[in-house]
């Protein structure tokens, strides 16, 4: 398991050369592994002078307890990371496999060899399951991401031997790992997603760059690889989800919005918006935030301004979308049913945010009471809150004041995306959000920001700023104190 650290677990990455340092490192969930000179920041500290201060980074992915580890490292140096003696794209993240090895720098003689981290399907299954493993430029891997009643996600790169021969230029650099997502579908509803993905570019949603389908009617979506895991797996603790800080929730909350008010503003809703499928560039405060698995999204700009089916996920689900406890139709809720109503709209996924901040800041689903569907349709029908509860001792008005306006029974008092971004709870910190976005998400440095002032001009942190972000997004001079965070049950 990846949440010990044990001298024989298989999971652990080993060294070898290395006089004084341990046989052995583990990479543990919920933990950066951090090699640099940096004494403060680093696990695993060099006095080599070609060493950067924080050289590269490890982290471990467990999405639930029966599936395997997915490891994974990042260049952050200046002299370059060398994975199997081909050079990492800097701030790139590299899905690792067993018997990797790594160095530090190109002249480094000493290795980290990595053992038994994560499982591949093997190529007996990969072949019954009748996937081709070449679709033009990408190479299918058999190694499995993740599976469901969707299909399966394996991961992909870029082949472009073919390619490099014919320009006579041949690259040293590792390449960059992909997801492809294979969905076996009537053929009437192949291209949905895929027809929804490739017309979206924003950085807070996920990056389909090829689609194919196949003679046995599989449909092939090749997108980006988001390493860092999902929300879900991020906040959870052993058997219950935790809670975060108010600020990282924040920034969190902010970029799914920036993503929403996109997606709205296109005519398309998501419809089944949740912790499983807010995917994190890194496990960490600060990092960029990917909406995913578009399957049920409904593309509104070209149909009616409402909907009228029920899917999702009832934990997530606004009211209005149609869930009954008392239908069979609804007790599978993947299936697709008539309302007898007067349908819902984009408002459906800002219900489904309201429930993703609850849990965020309190570690508690708001209407889940005793998990039966039952119980939470008919708790989400009534939207009762309880911001008496301890969880929310810490927790800013403004934020229950957001939370509140989201998870509002009567749409028409609920807010939409384009409002929330202007609630107080948001645009309190707007410069601060702003600086955040433009310098973590999008990696803009201040230079390439000379002519958009409100990107890097901020005030300093307001009293209720709490956490200590990483240094590089502290906006004052004045480092705030690390709030002990609260634990639901």
């Amino acid at each position: 398991m990846v949440d010990r650290v044990e001298d024989d677990s298989d999971d652990s990455m080993t060294s070898m050369g290395f006089g004084g340092y341990p046989r052995r490192i583990g990479i543990c969930k919920h933990k950066m592994l951090k090699f640099g000179r940096n004494e403060k920041e680093c696990d695993l500290v060099f006095s080599d002078p070609v060493v950067s201060s924080i050289h590269c980074v490890f982290w471990a992915i467990l999405f639930d307890e029966e599936s395997s580890p997915m490891c994974y490292i990042k260049d952050c140096s200046l002299n370059g990371t060398y994975l199997n003696g081909a050079l990492l794209k800097r701030n790139s993240a590299y899905l690792l496999q067993d018997g990797d090895s790594v160095e530090l720098h190109d002249q480094d003689s000493r290795a980290f060899r990595f053992r038994a981290l994560g499982l591949a399907a093997n190529s007996p299954l990969f072949d019954q399951l009748g996937f081709e493993r070449v679709v033009g430029r990408w190479e299918v891997t058999s190694r499995l991401i993740g599976n469901g009643t969707f299909g399966h996600v394996l991961v992909a790169y870029k082949n472009l031997s073919n390619v490099e021969k014919q320009e006579g230029s041949f690259s040293k650099c590792t390449p960059e790992n992909y997801a492809v997502k294979i969905i076996k579908l009537k053929p009437s509803k192949l291209d949905k997603e895929a027809k929804i993905l490739l017309k979206l570019n924003h950085p807070n949603i996920i990056k389909v760059h090829h689609t194919y389908c196949d003679m046995r009617d599989n449909l092939y979506i090749f997108q980006d690889l988001i390493p860092g895991g999902d929300l879900f797996s991020y906040l959870a603790k052993g058997d219950c989800l935790t809670s975060i800080s108010e600020t990282e929730s924040l920034i969190i909350v902010y970029q799914i919005l920036h993503a929403l008010k996109y997606l709205h503003d296109q005519g398309i809703v998501h419809r089944d918006l949740k912790l499983d499928n807010i995917l994190l560039c890194a496990p960490e405060p600060c990092t960029r935030i990917v909406l995913a698995d578009f399957g049920i999204a409904k593309d509104l700009s070209t149909a009616k301004a409402r909907m009228h089916t029920v899917v999702g996920t009832p934990e997530y689900c606004a009211p209005e979308v149609g869930f009954k406890a008392n239908r069979k139709a609804y007790q599978c809720f993947s299936r697709a049913a008539t309302l007898e109503q007067n349908g819902y709209d984009s408002k459906c996924d800002l219900w489904s945010l309201g429930v993703i901040t609850h849990i965020m800041l309190t570690g508690i689903s708001p209407f889940y009471g005793d998990g039966t569907e039952r119980c939470i349709i008919q708790n989400a029908k009534v939207g009762k809150l309880n911001f008496t509860a301890k969880q929310w001792d810490t927790v800013a008005e403004s934020a229950k004041s957001f939370v509140r306006k989201l998870l509002e029974i009567d749409v028409t008092k609920r807010l939409d995306s384009n409002q929330s971004l202007h609630h107080p709870w948001i645009s309190k910190h707007k410069e601060q959000l702003q600086k955040i976005y433009a310098k973590k998400i999008l990696n803009i440095t201040e230079e390439a920001s000379k002519h958009d002032s409100t990107l890097l001009n901020s005030p300093e942190c307001s009293s209720e700023w709490k956490r200590k972000l990483p240094k590089s997004v502290v906006m004052d001079h004045s480092v705030p104190k690390k709030k002990k965070q609260r634990t639901g049950i």
